[in-house]
């Protein structure tokens, strides 16, 4: 399979399209960040993971960056938490549809916040925590609820929607970051969006590993997925 995949970042997900469309298959990343782009080559060089190509390119711009690539190429056009950042995300899927086969499969994981927290005990620190980054998300002019928007999104780009599954973001639990961590990784964007300073940040980590307890669970969030197809043949599940 080919996959074009939408605001790779630094590889994660690029790693995990790697592995599900083995050596014959071909994921083409996407981001606009050179720094991202660097990291995500590094990481899967180091992984072994050849059959993956980046390319820098503004998704809210025309797909210029697939002028060489013949159309009804991709059998997927993939991404995570990347369509809450775009202002026109329908408009981006739909720009890409002549380069997708019929029946493709488009498929997106995107968060909500507006839902969350959720506690039973008392845990001001991760609630503050979980505040500071939906400012953040918000002064970077972030749809904070993308999630419950996926359905309609793909609807809007002429796809037809198959079905959409959501699952809570527990604090620090599977393969989750933790918030201080995630606060930590965040802590540049943070500052620049004078969300909080370091020293506010850094205090605030400590308080919330403070208040961690194998017995409490704190949801920080929702996380949702969803997929559609191009056309009106199913072409069968993926």
């Amino acid at each position: 399979m080919t996959v074009l995949e939408l605001g790779c970042g630094p590889g994660e997900v690029s790693a995990l399209l790697s592995e599900i469309v083995g050596p014959t298959g071909i994921v083409l990343a996407v981001d606009l960040s050179d720094e991202m782009l660097s990291i995500a080559k590094r990481n899967l060089e180091k992984a072994g993971k050849g059959n993956v190509r980046f390319v820098r390119a503004d998704l809210n711009d025309a797909p210029e960056y697939l002028g060489d690539v013949d159309r009804f190429s991709f059998d997927v056009v993939a991404g995570r938490r990347v369509l809450m950042y775009l202002a026109r995300p329908e408009r981006v899927l739909a720009g890409l549809l002549p380069w997708l086969r019929e029946g493709g499969l488009v498929v997106f994981e995107e968060a909500d916040s507006t839902i969350c927290p959720g506690h039973v005990a008392s845990m001001p620190a991760h609630a503050q925590g979980v505040s500071l980054l939906d400012k953040m998300l918000g002064k970077e002019g972030v749809d904070r609820s993308m999630g419950f928007h996926l359905s309609a999104t793909f609807s809007a780009a002429g796809l037809r929607f198959e079905q959409v599954w959501a699952e809570a973001v527990i604090d620090g639990q599977g393969d989750q970051y933790t918030l201080g961590e995630l606060l930590q990784l965040l802590k540049p964007r943070l500052e620049s969006s004078d969300v909080a300073t370091t020293s506010e940040i850094e205090s605030l980590i400590t308080q919330i590993e403070m208040e961690r307890e194998p017995t409490t669970i704190f949801v920080s969030g929702m996380r949702f997925c969803a997929k559609a197809r191009k056309g009106q043949n199913s072409g069968g599940d993926a």
